[in-house]
C-alpha cells in the first residue's frame, strides 16, 4: 500500500473512535482547549482524553502550545477537518435513507 492510502487509513481508523472524533468536533467548535476542559466536556478523565490527543498529535492532525503547566490543543488543519466532518454527515445522511 502506497504511504498515502496507509495514511488516509490510519486517519480513518483514528476517527472512527467515537471520544477522538468527539475532541475533533469540540476543538473545531471552540478552537483551542486544553486537556481538562476537553475530558469535562466529554466526560471523561484527563489521562483518557491526553491518551487520544497524543494518538492525534502522532497523525499530525493537531497542534499544540504549552504555557507553563498547561498546554491547548487545537486543530492543525481546521477547514480541510470541518470539510471532511461534512462530507461524512452527508453520506450518513444519505445512506439512513437507503433502505
Amino acid at each position: 500500500m502506497e504511504e498515502t492510502r496507509y495514511r488516509e487509513s490510519r486517519l480513518c481508523r483514528l476517527l472512527g473512535n467515537p471520544i477522538v472524533y468527539q475532541l475533533v468536533v469540540l476543538m473545531d467548535a471552540h478552537g483551542p482547549l486544553t486537556p481538562g476542559n476537553l475530558a469535562k466536556a466529554t466526560g471523561r478523565s484527563v489521562a483518557t482524553v491526553s491518551i487520544h490527543l497524543g494518538k492525534l498529535r502522532a497523525a499530525d492532525v493537531v497542534r499544540y502550545d504549552t504555557q507553563g503547566r498547561q498546554t491547548r490543543y487545537w486543530l492543525k488543519h481546521k477547514r480541510e477537518m470541518k470539510e471532511l466532518r461534512k462530507v461524512l454527515e452527508k453520506i450518513v445522511e444519505t445512506s439512513s435513507k437507503v433502505r
